[in-house]
């Protein structure tokens, strides 16, 4: 493609706001049984091992699973299924480095996230050092969880309904008909 994605779609062709927002919900009513069923899995094995270790290798599946979407097929379950898709400016679906940068924000959060689970009742024989940084993870998550919220937000003020994690990445979420345009 000689042209950039910017200079050859519409303004329809990029997904809006509350696209994005039945998009989160789908994903939600998808992912939440395999990722419940992971997260017992992982703390049981966590609790009879005595080691944290299983929290962090559940926390990289999920990331993992994420990343390998938008890399090998442009986005997420919901957003395949609404027929939605995740390009960088060239048209294409975005390389590893961009879609961690893209998921920098909740890759942290998730990170962060492991650590406050420590300090779970359930799980607090399984590391007293990790579970000592539970309450900056805490504050920390909490800071960055209203980060991810003005992330989401800015969509609704940018030119071709950009969130900030896509700037960042130089990608763009577009209706999967409108690729199919591109010259």
């Amino acid at each position: 493609m000689e042209q950039r994605i910017e200079q050859q779609l519409d303004w329809s062709d990029y997904v809006g706001f509350w696209s994005r927002v039945l998009v989160t919900f789908i994903d939600f009513v998808i992912l939440a049984l395999p990722t419940f069923v992971l997260d017992r899995m992982s703390i049981s094995v966590a609790v009879s091992a005595g080691s944290v270790f299983p929290l962090f290798i559940q926390f990289a599946l999920l990331m993992g699973f994420n990343v390998f979407m938008v890399v090998k097929y442009g986005g997420t379950p919901g957003k395949l299924i609404l027929g939605m898709r995740i390009v960088d400016g060239d048209g294409r679906y975005p390389g590893l480095k961009q879609a961690l940068i893209r998921d920098c924000l909740f890759i942290i959060n998730g990170f962060l996230a492991v650590i406050v689970s420590l300090n779970s009742e359930e799980l607090s024989a399984v590391s007293s050092s990790l579970a000592n940084w539970s309450p900056l993870a805490t504050d920390l998550n909490v800071i960055l969880g209203w980060v991810v919220v003005a992330d989401c937000l800015i969509v609704a003020f940018t030119q071709r309904n950009r969130a900030l994690h896509d700037m960042v990445a130089g990608t763009y979420v577009v209706k999967k008909t409108s690729l199919d345009h591109l010259v």
